[in-house]
């Protein structure tokens, strides 16, 4: 195997993550910033990108039911669908909702620098629903991610 095969077979996918995530933000900015085009309603024009993407993801699935699993959600029971979809749904979408409404008030890089602290929510989360088990190593891990995240947000408290 090549060096490549061996260490850098993610790398496209984590560029490319890097890349459209860092456009987003940007774009939503442009959107919902006082600087910008200042559009009033953040909460408004999510949803409507969301529904945009639902019917995209819908059609996606009906038309290559195989390929996108359009099999699986057409014989899903509503048990698990209420279950995981719906949570899922519902979380991801204020997550996306409240994260578009900051932009309003917050600059991008302060921005940036609050979401990279998920790493932390989720242990947190992770932890109190009984999914994962604290270990030293990642109290350790999670204390330097904290640190490096207080570090970096010293001073940008006047937004």
């Amino acid at each position: 195997m090549s060096f490549y095969q061996d260490h850098c077979i993610y790398l496209p996918a984590m560029l490319g993550w890097f890349v459209f995530s860092a456009l987003l933000s940007s774009y939503n900015k442009w959107v919902f910033g006082s600087g910008h085009l200042a559009f009033p309603c953040p909460l408004l024009l999510t949803s409507l990108h969301f529904f945009i993407q639902w019917i995209f993801s819908w059609a996606l699935s009906a038309a290559f039911p195989v390929y996108f699993g359009g099999d699986t959600v057409a014989t899903m029971p509503w048990k698990p669908y209420l279950s995981t979809s719906i949570p899922c749904g519902l979380v991801t979408s204020g997550d996306v909702g409240l994260s578009n409404l900051s932009l309003v008030r917050i600059s991008i890089t302060f921005y940036t620098m609050v979401k990279a602290s998920t790493p932390i929510f989720v242990l947190a989360w992770a932890y109190l629903l009984g999914i994962e088990r604290i270990t030293w190593s990642l109290l350790g891990v999670v204390l330097v991610i904290a640190l490096g995240e207080f570090l970096t947000v010293a001073g940008e408290g006047h937004f």
